[in-house]
């Protein structure tokens, strides 16, 4: 692939959630979220159309017009998940994407990407946290850089997927092996 083909496949099939944001201080959140269906040469109607429900779900609807350092640091991991979301990318990479949200908030995007999952769009996301694995379909322990454990959702509810996340991770950090 030519470099301009790998530049548009990542613009175009991928969303990344960053830990650290990576909002433009000059930008308001808007236009942060907005960057990438700019540099697509979108019309304007089009992101004002796609950025509405995505910020609702959010819950930056009121906030848009700030600037990232007149927000919080949940609001502005909400801008950056509705950034990565605007161009309805076939993967997004989530890098801690709870990590600096409220349970509030937590939940909204958990029931989010819930959704989008359900509609055909892939994540892959990277979190310590029990209660966002719980929500993954598949949950892969990786311990000294290699897969150690996995496991799969299937019919089970949330809790019963936290349950079994907090029971491997017992295992695991107590130096147990996994039987199942």
């Amino acid at each position: 692939m030519k470099e301009s083909e790998i530049v548009a496949f990542r613009r175009d099939n991928l969303g990344f959630v960053f830990q650290d944001f990576n909002l433009l201080d000059t930008f308001s959140l808007k236009d942060n979220i907005f960057l990438p269906l700019v540099l697509s040469r979108k019309p304007y109607e089009e992101m004002e159309k796609r950025l509405m429900p995505i910020a609702l779900k959010l819950g930056i609807k009121d906030i848009l017009e700030k600037f990232p350092y007149e927000v919080s640091g949940g609001q502005k991991q909400r801008a950056a998940v509705a950034r990565a979301l605007i161009t309805a990318p076939q993967l997004i990479l989530a890098d801690e994407p709870t990590g600096a949200l409220d349970s509030k908030a937590t939940d909204q995007l958990l029931k989010l990407f819930s959704e989008i999952n359900s509609d055909g769009q892939t994540i892959v996301m990277v979190t310590h946290s029990t209660k966002a694995a719980s929500h993954a379909g598949r949950v892969l322990f990786i311990k000294d850089g290699e897969v150690f454990h996995q496991l799969y959702k299937g019919s089970m509810s949330n809790e019963e997927m936290f349950e079994k996340i907090s029971n491997t991770l017992t295992v695991i950090t107590t130096g147990g092996g996994i039987n199942e």
